[in-house]
């Protein structure tokens, strides 16, 4: 259970972030990308949520914030994407975490689904880093 809260914990944060993202990026294809990577959290969190309610043990929350709507840009299109990217890995390697230990049945197939998701999302994501040249020059 503590893989599952420490996935819907990281994740409900990473979408408050990259529903932010989206809402003050400057590249309408990048701001199409975090609502899209935004949208996914949410489904993870509602489908890890699931777990907990089957158990009846309440769903975490956020401890606390909110998105603002505010537009203007705190970071470059390039930095926010690049910490998109490192959400990636980071949610990639909890969910393999989660998989290799644990003990129900249910839970690493579970994982698998979302980690091939999560993949596929920060594929995209490269594609348009490369695009804009953004992959291989790392400098804000």
């Amino acid at each position: 259970m503590a893989h599952i809260y420490h996935a819907i914990e990281s994740n409900m944060m990473g979408m408050q972030m990259i529903f932010g993202f989206a809402q003050c990026a400057e590249n309408k294809e990048v701001g199409k990308f975090f609502s899209k990577g935004g949208e996914l959290a949410k489904r993870m969190i509602k489908e890890l949520g699931n777990f907990f309610l089957e158990d009846n043990i309440p769903v975490p929350g956020i401890a606390g914030g909110n998105i603002t709507t505010s537009t203007i840009l705190p970071f470059s299109d390039k930095l926010m994407l690049y910490c998109v990217s490192l959400f990636c890995s980071f949610s990639l390697g909890g969910n393999s975490l989660g998989t290799a230990f644990s003990l129900r049945n249910d839970l690493p197939r579970k994982l698998s689904v979302f980690m091939k998701d999560i993949f596929q999302y920060a594929h995209e994501g490269a594609k348009i880093m490369t695009k804009h040249g953004w992959k291989n020059r790392l400098k804000f």
